[in-house]
């Protein structure tokens, strides 16, 4: 026997959930040792993305092992799939996922702009979830109220929503939410321009955007955020909490520096020069990272006056005013 089969099964099964299921299903011919080792392994990843792949096989391959999989928790499902997997199929996956106590789903589905896809209503009932992301799929079919009472992390990527409700009744949902990533842009296809995002847990955000959208936030216990994109509104309330934050947008940036008082490390980018707040003095700032490409360097003059304790300041992409 070799060294490797030797190891407790513990230690084989965390790598073995490092690999895509079908080459932990073919450790399955090494020996005996192996044999239904890979049916003890809580993390599944799945992967078909190409359109010359032979789907039947796959489906057949996913569906005998998350059946036969008798891991005492599913830790994680991933599934990165392209439109030849049927939404039947895909629920199917989903609604034996959530059966065996699933944990963490990690969804991405491939050329959603022909045929978005929907997920199974069960899964949003599902009290084990602990980390959602999706990406490209559609939530109008979604039936409210749904239940994500352990839900901490959630990553929304190019999500269809019904209207600007769903994604506040998704959030009010997750009374323990703690990092939420959404990204959006101009090709979505549903119409919703205004978020809002009020969750007392949160701590960390990210939310890249598309031009013409407005953004309210209420997240006294945040202690991350990054905004990136152009072209919407922002508004803030008070982040008590902040640590970092990267603000790249286009909007009007005084109420956001406002909120972002309290900040350590902060990353500044804006494409044109905006209007200095009133009254803020950064006393936390520490680290000030700022690009620009106006020629008024009146907001950096603003932060160097107004950050007593700032220690390190990096410029990138500036221009020179003369």
């Amino acid at each position: 026997m070799d060294s490797i089969s030797l190891l407790p099964d513990d230690f084989l099964l965390r790598i073995l959930s490092l690999l895509p299921t079908k080459d932990v299903l073919n450790t399955s011919v090494l020996s005996k040792r192996w044999r239904y080792l890979w049916k003890l392994v809580p993390k599944l990843q799945y992967s078909l993305i190409d359109k010359n792949a032979d789907h039947g096989t796959f489906v057949r391959f996913v569906d005998r092992s998350l059946l036969l999989s008798m891991a005492p928790v599913l830790e994680s499902l991933h599934l990165k799939l392209g439109r030849q997997c049927s939404e039947v199929d895909i629920g199917f996956w989903v609604r034996i996922a959530v059966e065996k106590g699933l944990c963490e789903l990690d969804f991405d589905y491939e050329h959603y702009k022909t045929e978005p896809c929907r997920l199974p209503q069960s899964l949003f009932t599902c009290g084990t979830l602990t980390v959602l992301k999706l990406k490209n799929v559609s939530l109008k079919d979604v039936q409210f109220p749904v239940c994500f009472k352990l839900l901490k992390t959630l990553h929304l990527e190019y999500v269809i929503f019904l209207d600007k409700e769903t994604p506040q009744k998704l959030l009010s949902s997750c009374p323990i939410l703690e990092v939420f990533d959404l990204t959006r842009d101009d090709d979505d296809v549903d119409n919703v321009m205004s978020f809002s995002v009020m969750v007392p847990s949160l701590q960390r955000f990210i939310y890249c955007g598309g031009s013409g959208a407005e953004l309210v936030m209420n997240t006294p216990s945040l202690k991350y955020l990054k905004l990136s994109g152009c072209g919407y509104e922002c508004m803030i309330g008070n982040l008590p909490e902040i640590v970092e934050a990267h603000v790249e947008v286009a909007c009007s940036t005084d109420d956001i520096l406002t909120s972002l008082a309290s900040v350590k490390r902060l990353l500044l980018c804006l494409p044109t020069e905006p209007e200095l707040p009133t009254g803020t003095i950064f006393h936390q700032l520490e680290h000030l990272e700022f690009c620009s490409c106006c020629t008024e360097w009146d907001i950096l003059m603003f932060m160097l006056k107004h950050s007593p304790k700032l220690r390190s300041l990096k410029l990138n992409e500036v221009s020179v005013p003369f």
